[in-house]
């Protein structure tokens, strides 16, 4: 009687190489979503950032248009602008200027 012996294959099986191929596949595609995400979520705490820094100088733009909107209600600023920058005077009144070197 011949005795065979069986060989036995010390590697992996076919459904080991499977299994282990597409849990590698797997990672990549979760380890790449993940890496867009990172992306994505500094490019918008960026603009976040941005923005808020836009809307804290408008704030301030609006607190200057609110403040001299009420100088315009003052009359007394209204006749200084008249006289110092647009030469205005009230009816009757005489300018002298003097030219100094």
């Amino acid at each position: 009687m011949s005795t065979r012996v069986k060989s036995r294959s010390h590697g992996i099986s076919l459904t080991t190489a499977t299994i282990c191929i597409v849990f590698v596949v797997f990672a990549a595609l979760v380890a790449t979503k993940l890496y867009d995400l990172q992306l994505q979520r500094d490019r918008l705490t960026a603009e976040s950032e941005s923005l808020a820094m836009q809307e804290q100088a408008l704030k301030d733009e609006l607190h200057n248009i609110e403040a001299n909107r009420n100088l315009l209600d003052d009359s007394a600023y209204v006749e200084n602008v008249a006289r110092q920058q647009l030469d205005m005077v009230y009816p009757g009144e005489v300018i002298f200027r003097v030219n100094g070197k």
